[in-house]
């Protein structure tokens, strides 16, 4: 293994571009040349005067407006630095600051004081001004400290396009569209020249991440580079037409928008259950994919329940403001949560449309922005008029209100999903391949069924329902009575010691048989049963104290009662169930990774479930075994029950008599019928065909999600709206003076209009009526409203270049950096709004421009001047989001499923990881047992990953994808060991390498070592390696191939990872050694960053 990781390192290292930015080891220095850099570019350096919100705003809101800006009553000393008239005010003989004359200025005098009593800041406010910052203030004073108000506070108005030509010939020809002019404008006056365009193969690469998610294909590279030679720029035009017309392209658009829209599929708090809201997720799908227009698609997601004559799918929408978290939980108070919900909707739609952080005022005025806590109560009224209810939301189901739908993408699947059902169960009808084989193990397991069966002597040690008071009685024979039963207890435990007598102290205990007698069950057989949802039975045996968990789950939705399905990692290799009623045969309950519950009986008469281990347990290495029972919701916990290990053979047949009796005959004596029903028998559950049977049943789901109507909370407005009041410091139960609706005064008025069904109260003169969210959703799209447009086209600036012109999207007010091309910013939101809020088009114009084709390698001159690349002299490079990297090696690797929208899926993750924080209590709570999916949901694309928001995927945490717990406007970019060990050691990567590699093997163009590195390598990469990268692969290939060959085990082992089938005809050492490349190629910086 040391040798893999010394040439791992080795490769990364050598294909890592160089810069002179990797030859600045001391992290100090680095800070110096950024710091020195940024104030090269965006201070006073690049212009001979101040300027008030550029220069100085960003100083003040910085170390003064916490007690000298809007904050009335935390406003210290009567003094306000936000307004020029308060900073002139006459304090009693002198001002803060005087224009032009320092030593008249007291704002000056404090700042630049030695005296601890008089400095400002004072030191126990843990902030200070450096010499730069003073000068800057210094200067503003000399020039006459000249106010402006807030740029983003007033209306953006088209500016004109520079004239670059008229500045430099040299580049006239260099732009390709009028954000080239501005952005070359910037870089010419820091005297910066812009970086070459990129490589085709770069370019295509860079295109079809950034509009699809997705890497290209060889094949479309290909085409690309082919096209590009010769066709130039109509080849770039068409392949970004392609892909943004792509049904990925609302896939990919997605992935942001249910960060800021705190999209989950649990309702967060400590029992997070869960919910059903993919309907909203596929809404926003499509709403990009059809292009809808921006200002359409924030007022059906504000207010579409208002819009007159509202469809479903506008109903649907307003899932926006019913994502947040949302609780059901004892001992909290209705009036409390009512309040959390809608300050969570007035933080989200404030940060994610108008990017001000309205939340800062809740408690008290804003202390940086003018906001005060009144205006935010009137902007809390917009959302307190919802009919919901404080407590909700519990056993699975969604909260109140909620709408029963379709999908908006039923009818473009349906047909393509009905004709794949169609073949897959022709095809599985048709099957008689590997019937001989399962009849010799059946009648193998026949043989030997009885054989040294004996229960194993234990001593009970604990049992108990969790979160359930009652006493317990204890018999002789090991059965638990519980002396209350009542419907609605979740479950049991049962613990116990094996008892290791001379006659015991070698056995293994082969399975275990749990007996009880139900307190309810369903009056016949084959009726339909209750809804049940993950339902636990868990065997843990502990050694020396370590847990070894083993699981198996049920899960059913009005299925007969005889064949409700365990699905989880299943560790059990036969399970059988009986009943003592005579014409109730048992069944067999186990097929590979569902078990089929037993056939009921009438109440009180014994049932049992045996299960049989896949390992046996080795009692002197775990002599405890601990049983848990968990009973989905709505059902009934059995009033008693003995949980009992045996050794030997299960004595119960999985057949009723006439199959096991056809098993222990010879085959020329089958009666037709018989045939027939072992057919039947070897299809339902034969091993080899589990892949096909996986398929129908997924393909059968995926039909009933786009054929049936499915609960999504929407917004309603309650028939008797709640009043609202400013809140004394926040608290719900500490109303002062009544508001009623209103936007800030610091922005344009609302204007009310006269459609008179908008109104949510009896008055219909738009004069008098109550602004609703639908007026709402006018005023923030109006065209004259200084922030929904430049937030808008700065959010999706941001996904193209990793920052925003305005890097903190999520804050346009005072603590807020100050855009890095103004005129920029002002141009394309202007131009977005007359071009009617066109995403589809606005996006083609940025990825169209030069200044987005550029190589993203740096100069020395560019790191000096402009580290962090504010001025876009050259192309971004940043790391991938977190679904972009998994999706990535799915489709490399050939097993990503492309099928759009839909419920979300549960691919792999490490076992055990909700048992900590999950709920077996009083309360039927879903999404407490993690239900590991299989077949095609194991390779979705990552957006549709269930998203529980207390435990989410480990591997989306890792490239810090958020809980969504809250709205999170910009995810945050880390580099950490843990993000290497995932895409080294997650099995859904090393099954992609494993996939990859032996798609390598088979490929008929690649016939040799270098070959076959070299298509490998371009494959993942979208370049061909050079000379001294393939050699470096070949030696880590040598390396491999050695060590697999003297163990072959491990190699086995390497094959074996993952649900899908290892190719059987590719020598497992080959493909092993393979597989160590194609995770090599999949952990590339460059495969892992966005260039």
């Amino acid at each position: 293994m040391g040798c893999m990781c010394t040439l791992l390192f080795s490769f990364v290292r050598s294909c890592r571009p160089v810069t002179k930015m990797n030859s600045i080891k001391n992290p100090v220095l680095l800070m110096l040349v950024v710091s020195f850099g940024a104030w090269a570019s965006y201070g006073v350096c690049n212009d001979d005067s101040i300027n008030f919100n550029r220069d100085v705003r960003p100083i003040l809101a910085e170390t003064c407006f916490h007690c000298h800006g809007p904050d009335e009553d935390g406003r210290e000393a009567g003094l306000r630095l936000d307004l020029e008239s308060g900073a002139r005010e006459d304090l009693g003989g002198y001002q803060a600051i005087s224009p032009g004359d320092l030593q008249a200025s007291e704002a000056w005098i404090r700042i630049t004081s030695d005296d601890d009593d008089t400095v400002m800041p004072p030191p126990e406010s843990h902030l200070s001004l450096n010499k730069k910052q003073k000068a800057v203030l210094k200067q503003w004073i000399i020039e006459g400290a000249q106010y402006e108000g807030h740029w983003a506070f007033a209306p953006p108005q088209s500016p004109t396009v520079p004239d670059v030509q008229g500045m430099n010939s040299r580049y006239a020809s260099w732009g390709r569209n009028e954000i080239d002019s501005f952005v070359l404008a910037g870089l010419l006056k820091a005297g910066i020249s812009p970086s070459v365009e990129a490589a085709p193969q770069t370019l295509i690469r860079r295109l079809t991440f950034d509009l699809t998610g997705l890497p290209p294909t060889l094949e479309e590279t290909h085409r690309f580079i082919d096209d590009y030679e010769t066709y130039g720029e109509s080849a770039y035009q068409e392949a970004v037409r392609r892909l943004i017309h792509s049904p990925h392209f609302g896939e990919r658009m997605t992935v942001p928008w249910l960060d800021q829209a705190r999209y989950a599929d649990t309702n967060g708090y400590s029992i997070d259950g869960g919910r059903d809201m993919w309907l909203w997720r596929d809404w926003v799908i499509q709403a990009y994919n059809d292009n809808m227009p921006f200002d359409q698609f924030l007022k059906e997601q504000l207010a579409g329940d208002l819009i007159p004559g509202a469809t479903d799918a506008q109903l649907i929408a307003t899932g926006f403001n019913r994502n947040h978290m949302i609780t059901h939980e004892g001992g909290t108070i209705p009036e409390e949560n009512l309040t959390n919900y809608v300050a969570d909707r007035v933080k989200t739609t404030s940060e994610v449309f108008l990017g001000l952080t309205f939340g800062c005022a809740q408690c008290h005025d804003h202390k940086y922005d003018p906001i005060s806590q009144k205006e935010y109560y009137e902007f809390f009224a917009f959302f307190n008029e919802l009919d919901d209810r404080g407590l909700d939301g519990n056993a699975g189901r969604n909260a109140m209100p909620q709408v029963s739908a379709s999908t908006v993408m039923a009818q473009d699947e349906l047909k393509s999903v009905n004709a794949e059902l169609a073949a897959a169960r022709i095809k599985l009808s048709n099957t008689t391949s590997g019937f001989d084989e399962w009849v010799a193990e059946e009648r193998r397991r026949e043989k030997v069924r009885g054989e040294g069966f004996r229960y194993v002597d234990a001593e009970l040690l604990d049992a108990s329902a969790p979160n359930r008071p009652g006493s317990y009685e204890f018999d002789s024979d090991g059965t638990v009575s519980l002396s209350a039963p009542s419907k609605g207890l979740a479950g049991f435990s049962h613990s116990m010691q094996l008892r290791q007598g001379a006659q015991q102290a070698s056995e293994t205990i082969s399975g275990i048989s749990i007996e009880f007698y139900p307190q309810q069950v369903p009056d016949a057989a084959g009726t339909k049963a209750e809804e049940m949802k993950e339902s636990l039975l868990a065997l843990t045996p502990f050694a020396d104290g370590v847990p070894k968990v083993t699981a198996v789950l049920v899960s059913a939705n009005n299925q007969p009662a005889d064949q409700v399905d365990y699905h989880g990692q299943c560790e059990f290799v036969t399970a059988t169930a009986s009943t003592s009623a005579d014409d109730h045969a048992a069944p067999s309950v186990l097929d590979e990774r569902n078990v089929h519950w037993w056939q009921p009986s009438q109440k009180d008469q014994k049932q049992r479930l045996t299960l049989t281990f896949d390992q046996p347990v080795d009692q002197t290495k775990t002599p405890f075994l601990s049983v848990l029972v968990f009973f989905g919701k709505n059902q009934s916990l059995p009033f008693r029950w003995r949980v009992r290990p045996f050794t030997g053979h299960d004595p119960q047949s999985k057949w009723d008599d006439a199959i096991a009796a056809a098993l222990a005959a010879d085959q020329s004596h089958w009666s037709k019928g018989i045939q027939e029903r072992l057919l039947a028998l070897f299809r339902q559950t034969a091993l080899s065909l589990s892949s096909l049977r996986t398929q129908i049943s997924n393909l059968e789901e995926r039909k009933n999600m786009l054929t049936k109507k499915h609960s999504a909370m929407v917004m309603n407005v309650s028939s008797k709206p709640r009043e609202t009041f400013v809140l004394t410091r926040g608290q719900y139960d500490a109303p002062s003076i009544r508001v009623t609706p209103r936007t800030p005064q610091v922005l344009p008025p609302l204007r009310l209009g006269g459609n008179e069904e908008r109104s949510n109260n009896k008055n219909k003169d738009p004069k008098k009526r109550q602004p609703t969210r639908l007026d709402l959703a006018d005023w923030l799209t109006d065209s004259n409203h200084p922030l929904t447009a430049r937030v808008a086209v700065n959010r999706i600036w941001a996904l193209f270049f990793g920052t925003g012109i305005v890097s903190t999207s999520a804050d346009f007010g005072s603590q807020g950096e100050y855009p890095s091309h103004p005129d920029l910013l002002d141009y394309l939101a202007t131009r977005f709004v007359s071009h009617e809020w066109n995403q589809k088009e606005l996006i083609q114009m940025i990825v169209s421009s030069a200044t987005y084709r550029q190589q993203s390698s740096t100069t020395a001159e560019q790191i000096t001047v402009d580290p962090g690349n504010r001025l876009l002299g050259r192309g971004p490079r940043f790391r991938l989001p977190a679904e972009f990297i998994r999706d990535q090696a799915l489709a490399v690797s050939g097993l990503l499923v492309p099928r759009v929208g839909g419920p979300s899926v549960h691919p792999y993750q490490p076992h055990g990881l909700w048992k900590e924080i999950s709920h077996f209590g009083s309360t039927p709570a879903t999404k407490q047992v993690f239900v590991q999916d299989h077949g095609e949901k194991l390779y979705r694309r990552s957006l549709y990953t269930i998203v529980k928001r207390t435990s989410p995927h480990p591997a989306m945490a890792a490239f810090d994808a958020p809980n969504r717990e809250m709205c999170v406007v910009d995810r945050g970019k880390t580099n950490t060991p843990l993000q290497a060990l995932v895409t080294l050691n997650d099995p859904q990567f090393a099954e992609a390498a494993r996939v990859f590699a032996s798609s390598i093997l088979q490929d008929p163009t690649a016939n040799d070592d270098r070959s076959r590195i070299e298509r490998a390598f371009e494959v993942i990469s979208s370049r061909l390696p050079t000379d001294s990268e393939i050699d470096l692969i070949a030696r880590l290939l040598a390396a491999e191939r050695a060590r697999f060959q003297r163990s072959p085990r491990n190699a086995e082992r390497v094959i074996a990872v993952g649900e899908y089938p290892a190719t059987q005809d590719v020598d497992p050492v080959e493909q092993a050694a393979w597989t160590q490349i194609a995770t090599l190629l999949l952990n590339l910086s460059e495969v892992l960053t966005r260039q």
